[in-house]
Formats: C-alpha cells, structure tokens, sequence
C-alpha cells in the first residue's frame, strides 16, 4: 500500500515538497522537446480575452478552494483567476462546474477556461491546454474531529472512505494497492461531508489534502490528518480547449509572475488559513516552482 505518513523521524517515500515534475515521474524518460504552438497566425481563432470578459467554470462547493456565499463566488481558485486575468486585460464571468463536467465544459465550448482545483494530468494534456500549476498537493484523509482511530496508513484498512466522481482520489483508490479500504462514491463533497458527519456511515473522506483543509473551515468538527498522504502530487492548473496556444502563453507568463510574488502568498493564506494553522512549511509544500510551470505549461504532454 503506498499511503505514506509523515512525522518528525521519517520522511514519506514522496517527499511533501513538489521537485520539477512530482507526480510525474514516469514521464522522465519520454524524449518531449518545446512544443510550438498548436495554431498559429490567421488559422488560430481571436482571442478569448479579446472582449475583456471571459467565462470561467468554478466549483461552488469547496470552502477555501471554491465556493459560493450569497451569489458570490469566493476561494483560492477564485483569486487566482481574477488575479491573472487581470494581468492579461480581462476578467472572470464565473459559473458552476461540477467536477465530472470540468473537461466537458471546454471540449464543448461551453467555458473559456475552468479553475476549479483541476489536476494537470498526462491524460488531460492530450485535449485540454493548461497554465500552472497555481498550487500542488498530495492527496489527504479528513475524519471526524473526535476521532483517534486513523492516525497511521494500515488504520485505513475495513474503514469506509467517502470520494465522489471526477477526482484524483476517486481513481487512485481504484487501485488494488488500496482494495482493504472500502471506498464508496457520493454525488458530490457535500453529501461525502454529510456521510461523515453522521456516524456508522463514514469513517473518512479522501481528496485533496488542500482541499480538505478548505472543508474544515466551515466544518470545525472534521479535521485533517496531518501526517497521511497518499498517491502523487497534484498539480492545479487553468484549463482551456486546445487551439488558443497563444492565449495559453500569455496566462503562464502572468501566473508564473503571480507565484513568484508576494501576493500568492498572501491570497494563499487569506483563503486557506487552516492550512499555515497546521503546516509551518506550507509555502514549500503548496507553492510550486517556477520549473514546474514552465514544464507543464502550454504543452501536449510534460517536458522531461
């Protein structure tokens, strides 16, 4: 089983700490080169900032990441759309996607972009363009605040693991590495936080670490597991239909500023406060590198 625990005498076998492709790394020995754009001069269409509005498909259901208050959309995810296309002379007319839907929004036409906690993955790649990452995390376990069972990997084995469609974690735990844990899917985060809070139902909830620490934040009897993680990093990218290259360029360049700068900082922490609460090294650990962006950024699978 490949969960891994982190405490102060052991290291987990993937470090917490994104190198240049974590989560990647099957990928080293691909021979990819710099892509050059997909189109180019007339034969690629205007572009989408080309009318100073762009939609932008956002989940409204992740407390820190994304979220929905009063008509109001609010989040990580959030900022970091605003805050980059502000930087590209547009900004963001959000909308609501589901996590099932987020690649269909795009291939469809139905959304310019989407910024909703989407991991840049090898498969992803091959129709989606994305800029990023804007953040990485390893995958979590969240429990009830009370309860002492899951502290260690093998506490998980018999224990009922709530996920729901669309997201890294609903695939990893298919794994047969991970066939003593009795994972079930529910429609959405909402009706796994639901399952968890009500006892007998379900012992943990499984996604993004990061994100999970977004639940707690509106849900202060759930905690995270601090020191189990489990899987490869995910890496959260902006996501747009192939074929605006050129649009994809401009939205790296601007978000590699943006990361490097002391406002990612700062709106990291102001949306996800739980996080600094917990992890004292969480600008290492959420931060990505500048190498990082620049690999998986524009292209049609990862430069090695």
């Amino acid at each position: 089983m490949s969960i891994t625990r982190r405490d102060s005498t052991a290291r987990p076998l993937r470090s917490r700490r994104p190198k240049a492709l974590p989560g990647l790394a099957g990928l080293v020995g691909l021979a990819c080169t710099a892509l050059v754009a997909t189109a180019c001069g007339s034969s690629e269409p205007p572009s989408l900032f080309a009318g100073g509005k762009v939609s932008v498909g956002a989940k409204n259901d992740q407390p820190g990441t994304g979220v929905v208050h009063t008509y109001k959309f609010s989040g990580f995810d959030i900022t970091v759309a605003r805050q980059v296309l502000k930087a590209v002379g547009a900004e963001p007319d959000f909308g609501i996607v589901p996590s099932e839907d987020r690649s269909a929004v795009l291939t469809e036409k139905k959304k310019d972009l989407v910024v909703a906690t989407f991991s840049i993955t090898v498969d992803r790649m091959r129709t989606l363009d994305f800029a990023g990452p804007y953040a990485s995390t390893y995958q979590g376990i969240m429990v009830r605040r009370n309860d002492q069972r899951i502290r260690r990997p093998e506490d998980l084995f018999g224990k009922r693991v709530c996920t729901w469609p669309g997201t890294t974690s609903a695939t990893t735990l298919e794994g047969p590495e991970y066939a003593r844990i009795a994972v079930y899917e529910r429609p959405d985060a909402s009706s796994c936080i639901t399952d968890l809070k009500v006892k007998k139902v379900a012992d943990a909830v499984s996604t993004d670490q990061m994100i999970l620490y977004g639940f707690t934040q509106e849900n202060p009897d759930l905690k995270v597991v601090p020191d189990l993680t489990y899987g490869s990093a995910n890496h959260y990218g902006i996501a747009m239909a192939k074929g605006h290259r050129k649009d994809c360029l401009r939205l790296r360049d601007a978000l590699r500023e943006y990361v490097n700068s002391n406002n990612w900082s700062h709106d990291f922490s102001t949306s996800l406060w739980s996080v600094p609460k917990a992890d004292p090294t969480w600008e290492t650990d959420y931060r990505p590198r500048a190498e990082t962006i620049d690999a998986l950024s524009c292209r049609d699978r990862p430069r090695a």
